[in-house]
């Protein structure tokens, strides 16, 4: 079958005009190999592109039915991916964090486990159980990997953001991120680990322990406390969780939140990128306010209304410019 069939068989199911028979083709096509999801990844970026300041209810629901799908024929794989909509763009997104889970897992060669990677791409959400019961939701721009059987120790490693729900167990959980270790037995608690960011461990319920990487320096939290590690100097305060934790249910919470930070974490919620034009001003401005189903169009507007600010989006590379008035 040739390139413009493949193209034409995808434009198809999204439209939800493909046969069944030609969606289990298209489902085996996908996994076939690196070309294949390439691709498929290529069409995603078009969808993406196309659905910036729109949403398509019926699109997400297709793509829901091609992961019912996948996770019917991947039995061995242990952890169900339930998939969150984030704004307008959840359905192109949807499209990555489905790929990525096919694509991810890779066989030690040296051992009868699995070793597990979950990704998320910016603009994306999932949650999954892992083999001891416990749960993760993954944030947008993050990655955990896991095997598909834990062993005396329950070890898994996470780039990005994560919040845990631990099953209770007398085996201990450790989350390795390259700049420490959190160890837990049973809790709830958030781990946000993004490369060149401020290491944040925020915890809801239960104790957990910190240590960082190059001090060896170890802290305990209890619930309603934060650690932070910043140039390998861990410090603990009191904070409100719930500032820390409610992405996990679609929503992003800013209290007093300076522009350069807030732009990070819009960044990786749509999937864009954000400059501020070289301007001390913009650095002084802060937000406060919750954001929930708002398409990026509508976020952009609710920042020039309420700050000194202009914009310029360059439909070709999502990118968008803030500029001070």
């Amino acid at each position: 079958m040739s390139t413009e069939d493949i193209k034409e068989l995808i434009q198809k199911f999204l439209e939800g005009k493909l046969s069944e028979e030609k969606e289990e083709f298209l489902l085996s096509w996908i996994k076939k190999s690196e070309t294949n999801k390439n691709l498929f990844l290529s069409e995603q970026e078009n969808l993406q592109n196309n659905l910036l300041s729109s949403t398509d209810r019926r699109l997400e629901m297709r793509w829901r039915s091609l992961l019912k799908k996948t996770q019917n024929t991947e039995k061995h794989q242990k952890g169900k991916i339930r998939l969150r909509r984030t704004a307008s763009v959840a359905a192109a997104f949807i499209l990555g964090v489905l790929f990525t889970f096919w694509a991810s897992e890779t066989r030690n060669v040296t051992s009868a486990l699995v070793t597990q990677n979950i990704s998320t791409p910016l603009g994306a959400k999932t949650n999954f159980e892992l083999p001891d019961g416990s749960v993760v939701w993954l944030n947008s721009g993050s990655k955990l990997s896991y095997p598909s059987e834990f062993g005396d120790i329950r070890s898994v490693k996470l780039t990005g953001e994560a919040f845990f729900d631990v099953k209770k167990d007398k085996k201990h959980f450790v989350i390795s991120t390259e700049y420490g270790n959190v160890e837990v037995q049973g809790t709830s608690f958030n781990v946000k680990a993004f490369k060149n960011e401020v290491f944040e461990t925020t915890l809801v319920s239960g104790i957990v322990s910190i240590t960082e990487k190059n001090t060896k320096k170890r802290v305990t939290l209890h619930p309603g406390q934060q650690a932070d590690i910043l140039e390998s100097k861990i410090s603990v305060k009191n904070v409100d969780t719930e500032l820390y934790t409610s992405w996990k249910e679609g929503k992003l919470i800013f209290r007093e939140e300076y522009l350069p930070s807030a732009v990070k974490r819009l960044e990786r919620w749509y999937n864009v990128t954000i400059e501020l034009d070289d301007d001390p001003r913009l650095s002084k401005i802060w937000y406060s306010g919750t954001l929930e189903m708002e398409s990026f169009s509508e976020v952009l507007e609710l920042l020039k209304v309420t700050a000194p600010i202009s914009y310029h989006y360059n439909e070709k590379t999502r990118t968008i410019r803030i500029f001070y008035d």
